[in-house]
């Protein structure tokens, strides 16, 4: 009997690991190390899951597909699955976040850029389940097993420069999947959810501002309720924290570009009390702006 995805399902968080680490993780499970979540669960991040070896059943949305040795599988935040059926499999996890491309970088670009601007996610934007279960062919597995465990290794052991090879590395990998699934790709436009453009557009236009879920819904004609539910079901995250995570990026670029105070930029992205953003900064990025500037910088 099949198992029911879970209306409701658990959402998975990734944060950075220290302040100059990007939101990207590795993990390689060997058969039954980590259950807690192979259960019915989305996300708030991006995710390739690869199967090194073994087999079993792996869910997607509705769709239950029978994975084995080289099967890969691109998530998209918020998107529910369940891979319970691969526990005594072996296999690799790659966790990120948009800003792990680029600091000035936000998931919800994924909506409003096009496909040539951030060609490396343009699967994810895909809707159809279909071209996001990818199969790496037996002579091409080796180098991306290699790549993968560079990745983790650059992670682990933070070398000199390792945030940018560890950037470069999750690039290629991403190349290598968008490779893969381009011949699905071709055979149709991509889809993407009108409802979540016009919320993400919103948020984008006015995040200088003091909007709030109320005035998003407002811009939706949807009630404030509804459109929680609803975003946080797609993305795995609620609007107020869309709202932040575009602010904080903006404030990222600003603090990377510009000599212009933390106060100033606090006020250009929407926030009048300098101390509230800083705190809010911090939550996200896990060390105050002025710090963070300096760490990249340097």
């Amino acid at each position: 009997m099949q198992k029911a995805i879970a209306l409701n399902p658990t959402i998975l968080n990734l944060t950075s690991s220290c302040p100059e680490t990007p939101r990207l993780s590795v993990l390689h499970i060997k058969g039954t190390e980590a259950k807690q979540s192979s259960r019915p669960h989305a996300h708030n991040f991006f995710e390739l899951f690869f199967v090194e070896d073994g087999e079993g059943w792996y869910r997607m949305g509705d769709r239950q597909i029978w994975a084995k040795a080289g099967d890969l599988f691109a998530l998209s935040p918020g998107e529910t699955h369940d891979p319970s059926g691969l526990d005594n499999a072996n296999k690799w996890i790659i966790a990120f976040g948009a800003d792990a491309l680029n600091p000035a970088r936000t998931d919800a670009d994924l909506f409003l850029m096009p496909p040539n601007e951030l060609f490396l996610l343009s699967l994810f934007k895909d809707r159809d389940f279909s071209s996001k279960h990818l199969h790496i062919p037996l002579e091409n597995r080796q180098r991306w097993l290699t790549q993968v465990q560079q990745l983790k290794m650059e992670l682990e052991n933070k070398y000199l420069g390792f945030t940018e090879a560890a950037r470069a590395l999750l690039i290629l990998l991403l190349i290598d999947t968008t490779r893969l699934a381009e011949p699905q790709l071709k055979k149709r436009p991509v889809e993407k959810s009108p409802l979540l453009t016009k919320v993400f557009s919103f948020i984008e236009t006015q995040y200088c501002n003091p909007i709030s879920l109320h005035e998003v819904a407002k811009a939706v004609n949807l009630s404030p309720a509804y459109l929680t539910d609803l975003v946080r079901r797609e993305t795995g995250r609620t609007v107020n924290r869309w709202i932040v995570e575009h602010r904080i990026a903006r404030a990222r670029t600003l603090l990377l570009e510009s000599d212009r105070s933390v106060a100033e930029i606090a006020e250009t992205v929407g926030y009048l009390d300098a101390g509230h953003f800083i705190r809010l900064f911090r939550r996200v990025n896990g060390t105050t702006p002025q710090a963070w500037r300096l760490l990249q910088r340097n």
